[in-house]
This record gives structure tokens, C-alpha cells and sequence, in this order.
């Protein structure tokens, strides 16, 4: 039972959209910014740096609390617990209740999820891939961001198999649960990208 209420609970602290409440204190509403995504993102460009660099913050450890401290108290042990939990935070960021199960992308929610699971080894491959991309590509459109996590999560790929050989399940198991997020908060903007029909959003 305590087990359920872990995941319970990391699902409804990942169902927190951050963003949203700040761009409400702010006047600002974010679902007429760029793709209307209600994320730390577009309240980076619609507000400046502070409260976007805020806004990210919180998305990040909200997919590390509390799930890192029940870890740390001891209370939470198991592997697949752990990776179910994890999952639990994503979701609640991709589908909150907040915002009539229409929630944001999900990317800095999953920095956090891969911290607690990996520490830093899966944040910095996904970080460094998202770096490369955005050294050859400065200026992006919705599409080519959407791009870029794809590709984040390709190359993560490699990482999970290697740790998946090792018998580590429930890392493949929530890298395919994590993906599949991605996908369905992703899939229109990779469509888009791949036959290069970009759509217009304001604010780009």
C-alpha cells in the first residue's frame, strides 16, 4: 500500500505545472505562445529568462521529489517501484489533472525521472545530444525541437540496451514507458518535421 501512494503521490507532485501558474501570475497565457505548450519553454520566451530558468527548475525536480527522498529515507527499495514512480511524475507533467489532462511535453520532467534512476549517466547523454544540436542549430522552429529530443532519445537508446544487458529491466522499462510520453506529446511536430510541413505558431 505505501508503495502506491509513492507513485500516487510522484504523480500528482508531476501534475504541478509550474509554468502555467507562474505565466497566470505573470497575465501571460501560455496557450497563445508559440505551439501553446504550457511549459517552462515557452514561459522562457514569452517572460525572459528568470522566470523561465524558475519554471524549468521546479519541472526538473518535480520529477526527482519525493520519490528521491522516500529513496533516501529508505522507504522505497525496489527497482521496478522506483521506475514506476518515476514514470508516475512524467505522466502526471504529460497528462495533469491541472489542466484537463492537457499538460506540457514532458522533457525537463524527464530530466528529473532519469536523475533518480541513473544519476547523472542518462541526463548527460540526453543533455549533451540536446547541446550538439542546438550548437548547429541556434535558432529552432517547434518542429526542429521536436527533432531534438528524438534524437535525445535514440541515442539514450544505446545507453539503455547496454544497462538492459546488464539486467537492469527496469531501466528499459521505463525508458519504453518515458518514450512513449514523448511520442504521443511529440508525434504531430516529428510528422511535420519529417515531411517538412511546418506550421506556423506565434511567438516563434
Amino acid at each position: 500500500m505505501f508503495e502506491l501512494f509513492v507513485v500516487g503521490f510522484q504523480f500528482l507532485s508531476g501534475s504541478i505545472m509550474y509554468a502555467h501558474i507562474l505565466a497566470k501570475i505573470n497575465g501571460i497565457d501560455l496557450r497563445k505562445v508559440r505551439d501553446g505548450n504550457p511549459g517552462s519553454s515557452n514561459l522562457w520566451r514569452a517572460k525572459g529568462l528568470k522566470w523561465g530558468a524558475l519554471a524549468l527548475a521546479l519541472d526538473y525536480f518535480k520529477g526527482t521529489f519525493p520519490l528521491f527522498l522516500f529513496i533516501w529515507l529508505g522507504k522505497v527499495s525496489n527497482e521496478y517501484v522506483v521506475a514506476f514512480a518515476a514514470f508516475a511524475g512524467v505522466a502526471g507533467h504529460a497528462f495533469s489533472p491541472i489542466l484537463k489532462f492537457k499538460g506540457g511535453k514532458a522533457v525537463a520532467t524527464s530530466f528529473g525521472a532519469w536523475s533518480v534512476l541513473t544519476r547523472w549517466e542518462a541526463p548527460t547523454i540526453l543533455g549533451t545530444t540536446f547541446a550538439l544540436f542546438s550548437l548547429l542549430k541556434r535558432r529552432t522552429t517547434v518542429e526542429e525541437d521536436a527533432f531534438r529530443v528524438l534524437l535525445g532519445f535514440l541515442v539514450l537508446f544505446f545507453y539503455v540496451l547496454y544497462r538492459t544487458m546488464n539486467r537492469d529491466f527496469h531501466i528499459l522499462f521505463f525508458y519504453l514507458a518515458n518514450f512513449t510520453v514523448i511520442t504521443i506529446k511529440h508525434g504531430k511536430d516529428w510528422y511535420r518535421f519529417f515531411t517538412n510541413r511546418r506550421k506556423v505558431h506565434p511567438n516563434v
